[in-house]
C-alpha cells in the first residue's frame, strides 16, 4: 500500500511533532552554560588554580568543535537516525562521568566525552530539519530550533545556581536524564515519521562518496565557517570567565551570577518571535549583518558598564542580538551545500565551538594582563571583523529555486522508494 506523502509531510511540518528536535538542541547549551557558574567553585573542589581549571573549556568545546568536522560527514554517508541516537546516548553517559568525577582528570575526561557526543547531536538535528522541510518553512522552524538552543543558556545557569546549594553534581545528573529522555523521544519520532527524511544516497565506494562530498563543499561553506569562527569568538568566547569577571568587578555571589548569566538566554527567547518575521522580511543576509552590528554594540556596553544592573541589561541585549545572528547563520549553513547538509551544518557548528574551546588561549592572558573590560572590548572587535566574510557570502550561495529543487528531488526520490 502506498503512503500519502502530502499528509505525512504536513504532519512533520507541525512544530509540536518537531518538539524532540527543538528539545535536543537545548541540551548542549544547557550543560555548557553551567560552567561559568561552577568555575569559581570547582577551583576549590578540585584544589586547582584558574589556569588548570581553564582546561575544561577546550576539553569540552574544542573537542566538540573538532569532532563536528567528521560527525556531519558520517551522518551524510550513513544514517541521520543512527548518528543522532548514538549522540544522545553518549552525551548522557558523559554527563554521568562528570557527575561522579572525584578529581579534575576524571572531570576532564567527562568533558571530552561530552564534546564528542554533542558533535553527533545538534548539527545532525539541524541537517535533518533541512532535509525534511521545504525552504520556505526553514526561517520560522530554525528560529524555534535556535530559540530552544538559546533557552539552554537561560535554564542551564539558573538550574546550576539553584542546585549548587545542594551539590554541583546534581546538575550533571539532570543533564544525563534529559539526554536519554530526548534520545528515546527521537527513537519514537523516527519510527513514526522517519520515512519523511530522504534516504542517504548509496555510493559504489567510499572513494566515490568522499569525491562527491568534496565537490559539494565550495567557497560558500568556507565563508560560513569563517562567520561562525569569528562571531562565536566574540559572542561566547569570554563566557567561561563571565562569573569570574562579575566577582572581580563587583564581588557578586553565585546565585546572582547565575541570574545574570541566564539573561543571555532570556534575551534570545524574548526575541525569537520577532526573529522569524525579520528573516522573512529583510532576508537572511541583511538580518545577519544587523545581528552582528548589534552584537558588537552590546559587548561595548558590557565593557563600559559602571554597575551590575547596566552589565545585566547589556548582556540581555547580547542575547537578543545573538538570536538574530545565529538563526540567520544557521540558515546560511543549511543552504550552503544542500546535497550535504550534515557536513556543512557540522562544519559551521564545529568552527563555532572550536573557537569557543580555544578562547582561553586568547582571553585568559588578556584578562590577566588588562582586566575584564579589555577582554570584552576585544570581543567587540572580533564581531565587527565577521562582517567581512558575510559581505562576500552572497555570490556563492545557491539561489532559492535551486535549493528548493534539490529538496524536491530528495522528497520525490523518498516518495518513490516509500511507494515502491
Amino acid at each position: 500500500m502506498g503512503i500519502d506523502r502530502t499528509t505525512d509531510t504536513d504532519s512533520v511540518l507541525d512544530q509540536w511533532r518537531l518538539a524532540p528536535f527543538h528539545l535536543g538542541s537545548f541540551i548542549g547549551p544547557y550543560t555548557g552554560a553551567s560552567f561559568p557558574v561552577f568555575f569559581p567553585l570547582l577551583q576549590s573542589v578540585f584544589g586547582v588554580d584558574r589556569a588548570a581549571l581553564s582546561t575544561i573549556v577546550p576539553a569540552y568545546l574544542a573537542t566538540f568543535g573538532l569532532c563536528q568536522f567528521f560527525s556531519g560527514t558520517i551522518s551524510d554517508l550513513t544514517s541521520r537516525r543512527s548518528t543522532i541516537l548514538a549522540g544522545f546516548g553518549g552525551f548522557g553517559f558523559a554527563a554521568l562521568v562528570c557527575a561522579l568525577a572525584p578529581n579534575l582528570p576524571v572531570f576532564l575526561l567527562g568533558c571530552v566525552l561530552l564534546g564528542i557526543a554533542n558533535a553527533f547531536t545538534t548539527p545532525i538535528l539541524l541537517a535533518t530539519l533541512g532535509d525534511t522541510l521545504p525552504t520556505q518553512r526553514l526561517p520560522r522552524t530554525v528560529t524555534i530550533f535556535s530559540a530552544a538552543n538559546q533557552a539552554g543558556h537561560l535554564l542551564g545557569p539558573l538550574v546550576a545556581g539553584f542546585l549548587v546549594a545542594w551539590s554541583w553534581r546534581l546538575f550533571f545528573v539532570s543533564a544525563t536524564f534529559l539526554s536519554w529522555i530526548v534520545g528515546l523521544w527521537l527513537l519514537v519520532w523516527f519510527a513514526r515519521f522517519g520515512h519523511a527524511v530522504p534516504h542517504r544516497p548509496h555510493y559504489a565506494s567510499m572513494r566515490a562518496a568522499l569525491r562527491d562530498l568534496v565537490q559539494a563543499l565550495d567557497r560558500a561553506t568556507a565563508r560560513v565557517v569563517a562567520l561562525a569562527f569569528l562571531a562565536n569568538a566574540a559572542i561566547m568566547g569570554t563566557a567561561y570567565l563571565l562569573g569570574q569577571a562579575l566577582r572581580d568587578l563587583w564581588q557578586l555571589d553565585y546565585a546572582l551570577i547565575g541570574l545574570i548569566v541566564a539573561l543571555y538566554g532570556v534575551g534570545a527567547i524574548l526575541f525569537a518571535p520577532v526573529t522569524g518575521v525579520l528573516l522573512e522580511r529583510l532576508g537572511t543576509q541583511r538580518s545577519a549583518a544587523i545581528g552582528l552590528t548589534s552584537v558588537a554594540t552590546t559587548i561595548v556596553l558590557m565593557a563600559a558598564a559602571p554597575n551590575p544592573p547596566s552589565f545585566a541589561l547589556a548582556y540581555l541585549g547580547l542575547g537578543l542580538a545573538a538570536m538574530l545572528t545565529w538563526t540567520a547563520f544557521s540558515i546560511l549553513a543549511v543552504e550552503a551545500a544542500p546535497t550535504h547538509r550534515g557536513t556543512t551544518s557540522a562544519y559551521f557548528l564545529g568552527a563555532r565551538f572550536l573557537i569557543q574551546g580555544l578562547a582561553p588561549a586568547l582571553y585568559t592572558p588578556v584578562y590577566g594582563t588588562l582586566g575584564p573590560r579589555a577582554m570584552f572590548a576585544l570581543s567587540s572587535v572580533l564581531a565587527l571583523a565577521a562582517l567581512l566574510p558575510l559581505r562576500f557570502l552572497r555570490p556563492s550561495l545557491a539561489p532559492p529555486s535551486a535549493t528548493t529543487a534539490v529538496h524536491s528531488d530528495h522528497s520525490a526520490s523518498c516518495a518513490n522508494r516509500c511507494n515502491s
